[in-house]
């Protein structure tokens, strides 16, 4: 009783039938029905066109930039993190560089700050945070 109605209930899955010619469903066997052929090109078995070569862009220049210490600013890691604890202000551009040289040094493979040195330095800095 269903049979007329199978491919008009069908959810249809449509192929390509090489023997047919024509896209069939795989469940109702029903062709496709349209006014534009699907494959109107036949395929091609040549070899795809070169790619088109990448632009290259120009490697960064990694040399190091030298930035002259400040006048004013001491040289020594420790003195540097000494005089922070002790109150004295650092506009951004120096907390930077101080941040910086710090993270420097830990990777470093003759670190400044280690040990009891580090220790000190921890409390000092710690007791002014408490104190501000």
């Amino acid at each position: 009783m269903l049979a007329p109605l199978n491919s008009f209930l069908c959810r249809h899955d449509f192929y390509w039938s090489e023997r047919h010619g024509a896209e069939r469903c795989r469940r109702c066997a029903k062709l496709r029905e349209s006014d534009t052929p699907t494959h109107a090109e036949p395929l091609r078995f040549d070899a795809p066109p070169p790619p088109q070569a990448a632009e290259v862009m120009a490697f960064p220049d990694l040399t190091p930039r030298v930035v002259a210490p400040l006048p004013d600013e001491p040289v020594d890691l420790k003195t540097r993190i000494e005089h922070l604890a002790g109150g004295q202000a650092l506009d951004r551009a120096a907390t930077l560089k101080l941040l910086l040289d710090l993270i420097e040094d830990g990777q470093s493979a003759d670190p400044q700050i280690v040990g009891i040195t580090a220790a000190e330095l921890y409390a000092r800095l710690h007791t002014a945070v408490n104190q501000a």
